[in-house]
């Protein structure tokens, strides 16, 4: 129940991004708000069936004890086997996390182009594939002074403030990328933690 918990308070998250993105995008509603619903449902299902509020008091504490006197003669080598396991654990934890994230951001995006996730940096990559996006943002490349005159603005203040999001999804050092749709591996704008890190207009 308590992975129920997390990953509600995760998709709570996620829905409220997707939520935002949405409607800031699209003036679309419905799905975000079904995800934050459902989140909550699963987070307060989670929380009343924890088998915290179910065992009795005294009973955990005779648990305890018996279990300290178990392994009082071999706690040097139980803690170091539950760090090497715990270390692995939180791992695949933040990989799931991840992936939750970038499916997430594929959905918020569709419209816009395909979203990939590159380990190695730890950035959610934006490839826009909208025909009139890719004209502009192809013209963007080679005038980057035509910025003001497109409204790129909007498009990179919805990016940096989606970046902020990722942090509290994740932990910081997580980046935001806009792909260049003429040459996939430059970008044209990056926001990490919240801050623009890069923008061909400046």
């Amino acid at each position: 129940m308590i992975f129920l918990v997390i990953m509600g308070a995760l998709f709570l998250i996620l829905g409220g991004f997707y939520l935002a993105n949405s409607w800031q995008q699209y003036r679309e509603w419905k799905s975000g708000t079904i995800i934050v619903v459902l989140s909550i449902a699963a987070i307060v299902y989670g929380t009343i069936n924890l088998p915290y509020f179910h065992k009795d008091n005294n009973q955990a504490k005779q648990a305890t004890s018996s279990s300290q006197v178990a392994q009082s003669g071999n706690i040097s080598s139980f803690s170091n086997n539950f760090a090497i396991g715990n270390s692995s654990m939180n791992s695949a934890q933040q990989e799931s996390k991840e992936m939750a994230v970038l499916r997430q951001m594929q959905k918020g995006y569709s419209k816009l182009g395909s979203v990939d996730y590159n380990e190695d940096n730890k950035t959610f990559q934006i490839t826009p594939t909208d025909d009139n996006t890719v004209e502009a943002l192809n013209a963007l490349a080679q005038d980057p002074s035509q910025a003001s005159e497109m409204g790129w603005s909007n498009l990179t203040k919805s990016i940096k403030s989606n970046s902020g999001q990722l942090t509290k999804a994740l932990g910081s050092g997580y980046s935001i990328s806009i792909m260049n749709p003429g040459d996939s591996s430059k970008a044209l704008y990056t926001a990490k933690d919240g801050q623009m890190t890069y923008d061909i207009a400046n």
